[in-house]
């Protein structure tokens, strides 16, 4: 596919890198204007959130990268050193953020469902996005196939290979739009949402569906026959069900709870 977009002084600018880097600038910029203009949060508050929690979600994607190709450093564990070549795993990533952004709220006494609802659609189409640089790079293909969806990159000319970085593409375009009518049809408000999300929930339970789904015919390293992202994958669905059942048995209570205050509903 398109790996180097460019070259500036015989430096390459890879498309993987700038497609992402898009796809999060865009996630922490529309997360960051949902916070201030629906969900009642200040933007100095919803800005520290978000570093946070892109600090986190590096931390455990790169983790989770040398868990999805374990066998490169029990080969080599000196490549270990090398962090930039380890690859990033999108599972792991949103534990790490999500633990480092937990953190900084409950430091901050903001309301985790708020933020958490905020964030639910843009963190959808940022995976929308960025899963084309995956594609333009060539990484996180699947397994062999002879069937009519069968794609050849660039590395392995010879063999036809399932897109499913196309597929995880589509999928998250799907939960996206889903996870905004959703919202619209609620018509939810702050207070509501403070005392339980229903769209992160939901992006958890739909999120972790297709990384179970999908990963079975992605290729990569398995760990008991199944790979790091379908664990991961089922660890959302149980979580986002056990959010959503809390959050529609607290969002049957009456009472006010502000966003940008100390109490907290999670």
């Amino acid at each position: 596919m398109y790996r180097t977009l460019f070259s500036i002084g015989g430096v390459n600018v890879d498309s993987y890198y700038v497609i992402w880097a898009i796809a999060l600038c865009l996630m922490m910029y529309w997360t960051r204007r949902r916070c201030v203009s629906s969900y009642g949060i200040s933007f100095d508050d919803a800005s520290d959130v978000l570093l946070w929690t892109i600090f986190g979600v590096f931390i455990g994607a790169t983790l989770g990268g040398y868990l999805d190709n374990w066998s490169r450093y029990t080969d080599s564990p000196r490549s270990m050193l090398y962090i930039w070549q380890s690859g990033v795993s999108s599972g792991p990533g949103f534990i790490g953020g999500g633990l480092a952004g937990l953190y900084k709220l409950k430091k901050l006494s903001l309301s985790v469902n708020c933020f958490a609802d905020a964030a639910a659609a843009p963190c959808s189409f940022m995976l929308f996005v960025g899963r084309w640089g995956c594609f333009l790079n060539g990484c996180c293909s699947g397994v062999a196939t002879t069937s009519m969806w069968g794609v050849s990159f660039p590395q392995k000319p010879l063999v036809k290979v399932f897109p499913s970085q196309l597929f995880e593409s589509f999928a998250a375009l799907f939960i996206g739009l889903l996870l905004v009518l959703l919202e619209r049809m609620l018509h939810r408000t702050p207070d509501r949402v403070s005392r339980g999300a229903i769209l992160w929930p939901n992006f958890l339970i739909l999120y972790g569906a297709y990384r179970f789904a999908f990963d079975f015919i992605r290729a990569g390293d398995r760990i008991i026959g199944l790979r790091v992202g379908q664990y991961t994958g089922l660890v959302a669905i149980f979580v986002g069900a056990a959010w959503l059942a809390f959050s529609i048995v607290r969002n049957r209570r009456n009472g006010k709870i502000a966003c940008g205050g100390a109490r907290d509903a999670a």
